[in-house]
C-alpha cells in the first residue's frame, strides 16, 4: 500500500524516527493506527444484565478503598497493558 502524507506530517514522522521513537516510519504509522483502532472499539457492551448489576450496586453502601484494592487495580492495569503490547 502506498499513501501520501502532507509535508508537515512527513517531516514530523522523519523527526520521530531520528529521535529514536521508532525504528522506521512504518513501525510508527502502524502503532498510531493500532492505537486509533483501539480507541474506536467499544470498551464493553451495555447489556440488560450490566444495567441491572449497576443499579443494584448503586443502591448498596460503599466502603473506603484499601491498599489491597489499589494493589489489585494496579495489577489489572499492568496485565492489560502487557496484553495490549503483545
Amino acid at each position: 500500500m502506498t499513501i501520501s502524507l502532507d509535508k508537515d506530517v512527513e517531516d514530523f514522522l522523519v523527526e520521530q524516527v531520528r529521535a529514536g521513537v521508532c525504528t522506521d516510519a512504518s513501525e510508527l504509522v502502524n502503532e498510531v493506527l493500532r492505537r486509533l483502532r483501539e480507541q474506536q472499539r467499544p470498551q464493553f457492551e451495555v447489556t440488560p444484565e450490566l444495567e441491572a448489576w449497576l443499579l443494584e450496586a448503586s443502591e448498596k453502601g460503599t466502603t473506603p478503598l484499601t491498599k489491597a484494592d489499589f494493589d489489585g487495580i494496579r495489577e489489572r492495569v499492568r496485565r492489560r497493558t502487557q496484553n495490549s503490547a503483545s
